[in-house]
């Protein structure tokens, strides 16, 4: 498909044409502006539509991709509905459409018929985390045997340890419970939806061997990690966690940690060296 341009190049700036077919191609009300690039064709407006339709087909593969639950949760139709809103209101600022996705989560606030299902929102802002993490740099995972050689052969007192999260790890807390409704929706498990949402989660977000795994956690363990991501020490962190439950099983929760290949590094306060 070709369009033949009314005024040469010099006199419309490349940037003002690409600018008003964008606009033309985004927000169809805007298409008889365009016109006066066009040569009257007796076919701009199929085409226009024609290339919409890519358009959507592309976001739709894109969103389908970085947000299968929510896919799930609210169907095809729906969902093709939704990608050609944001699309429209929030279009991509970058070449990566693995980056598309990013302003969803609160697009779906603003979204009026779904007020009633608050979670769609929570959801997608987890999927989100899930997506970015699998794309996030990539670094050697230290183990806890590792850790407590090296700490022994330093002379140091492990509890004065700061761990450093590796860069496809994260943390993730929302008010609805989200990461039971991320888990009922995984084939590798028989997590059923949750009975209630309305409950606070916490999660984990880890990635080993490009695979990303959430997994929920406790609350005791999420501030326990909080802390150590602020760059409490390990005693310190371990802390947080028994005060806020006495029975925090700190050996069964560090060999979960450190399984999950959640830290690259540690080091010492310099008070400690």
């Amino acid at each position: 498909m070709s369009a033949q341009i009314d005024a040469p190049m010099d006199a419309l700036a490349l940037a003002d044409i690409q600018a008003q077919f964008a606009q033309a191609l985004l927000q169809p009300s805007s298409a008889a502006q365009a016109s006066t690039l066009f040569n009257a064709h007796p076919h701009q407006d199929d085409r226009f539509a024609l290339y919409r339709g890519n358009l959507t087909a592309i976001w739709t593969a894109a969103l389908k991709n970085a947000f299968p639950v929510l896919y799930q949760l609210v169907g095809e139709d729906y969902f093709e509905q939704l990608v050609r809103a944001f699309g429209r209101a929030c279009p991509s600022e970058s070449g990566d459409l693995n980056q598309f996705g990013a302003r969803l989560a609160a697009f779906l606030k603003t979204v009026p018929d779904a007020a009633d299902y608050p979670y769609f929102s929570d959801v997608a802002a987890l999927e989100w985390q899930v997506h970015s993490t699998y794309y996030a740099a990539d670094s050697d995972a230290i183990t806890l045997a590792g850790l407590l050689q090296a700490v022994a052969a330093s002379g140091q007192d492990v509890q004065a340890v700061q761990l450093e999260f590796h860069p496809a790890s994260s943390l993730y807390i929302s008010e609805l419970d989200s990461v039971a409704i991320w888990l009922a929706h995984q084939t590798d498990t028989d997590a059923g939806f949750p009975e209630n949402i309305k409950q606070t989660c916490h999660g984990l977000i880890s990635r080993r061997h490009w695979s990303v795994e959430l997994q929920a956690i406790s609350k005791p363990g999420f501030l326990a990690l909080t802390a150590l991501q602020q760059g409490s020490s390990l005693g310190a962190a371990l802390e947080i966690a028994l005060d806020a439950d006495s029975e925090f099983d700190i050996n069964a929760e560090l060999q979960t940690w450190f399984a999950a290949g959640l830290f690259a590094n540690f080091k010492f306060p310099e008070s400690q060296l």
